[in-house]
């Protein structure tokens, strides 16, 4: 059985730091107790460790482990660490742990975009030369395009629409789940449905595209879970990279997410642009021509 680098976690910072640097390297059965312990930051645990194990249905053993895991000498270290360290950062939910609310914004803006472009390369390293070829190939063959997405997603999906029509590609965004399942219940085998949900839990975006396949349409996902609902009803999957922290459901956003997602949507157009090759160069030089014509030749006052 693997072991724990128990000296690599000694680092400095509180509770929810350590958790970040170390999630990746915990068992299934730790995690269990890291996320317990991230969603409770600021706050005391009376439990004692044999209790919080009954609570969690996990060993005392596991809660030991996990407590050197993040560099504690043990349980009540911990759990100090629980009520104390934590009170210093931030307590905005899904902010990045490296972002501290102290630092100037300039600074901030730097440590943003270290983690942006973390977050495309991440998104690089995860890419499969196979998947994307079939999904371009997809989109060139497909008569109509649909993007479904709720939330932040739904303006990536509001965006990729804007990008395809200007090629001159029959593309819509629906973001409520009703007209959704619409458009699914009316989709033919030669449509595309693509659905982008970062946690790939979005119900609507999962219905959607499981109702598109089941039409007969070919159905693409963009997310960062391979085993989520959202993937399991796609034919082909596109991963994002994904913090190894989880995410507090419904409280703000993955600010790296939707950079990921923005580039695999470029990502796709760039390669339909060069799969349809000279006819979407003359519809990006009609659309192009009738926007000039339409807004940058009125006077200043009619703009």
């Amino acid at each position: 059985m693997a072991q724990h680098d128990v000296s690599g976690a000694q680092t400095k910072g509180d509770l929810l730091h350590r958790i970040q640097e170390r999630y990746g390297s915990l068992r299934k059965s730790e995690r269990i107790v890291a996320d317990y312990l991230r969603n409770r930051p600021g706050t005391r645990l009376d439990a004692s460790i044999t209790e919080l194990g009954r609570t969690l249905g996990v060993s005392e053993a596991t809660i030991s482990r996990v407590s050197r895991a993040l560099g504690y000498e043990g349980f009540p270290d911990m759990k100090l660490s629980l009520a104390e360290g934590a009170r210093s950062r931030n307590s905005f939910a899904n902010i990045p742990m490296e972002i501290d609310e102290n630092d100037s914004l300039v600074t901030t803006s730097g440590k943003l975009a270290s983690l942006l472009c973390a977050s495309l390369q991440g998104t690089q390293r995860l890419l499969d030369g196979e998947r994307i070829e079939r999904a371009v190939e997809a989109l060139h063959r497909g008569r109509k395009i649909v993007f479904v997405g709720v939330g932040g997603a739904a303006s990536i999906c509001d965006e990729a629409a804007h990008l395809f029509i200007k090629a001159g590609i029959d593309a819509v965004s629906y973001s409520d789940g009703y007209t959704q399942t619409i458009a699914a219940a009316t989709m033919t085998p030669d449509k595309v449905m693509l659905g982008v949900s970062h946690t790939g839990t979005t119900e609507t975006v999962a219905t959607a595209l499981q109702l598109s396949r089941e039409k007969g349409a070919t159905t693409i996902a963009i997310t960062s879970d391979a085993t989520s609902s959202v993937a399991k009803a796609a034919d082909i999957v596109l991963t994002t990279w994904n913090s190894a922290t989880p995410l507090i459901p419904l409280y703000g956003d993955f600010l790296e997410g939707r950079i990921s997602q923005l580039f695999l949507i470029d990502l796709l157009y760039l390669g339909l642009l060069f799969r349809a090759g000279e006819e979407t160069g003359r519809n990006l030089k009609a659309t192009g021509s009738a926007l000039e014509k339409h807004y940058m030749r009125k006077a200043p006052d009619e703009r």
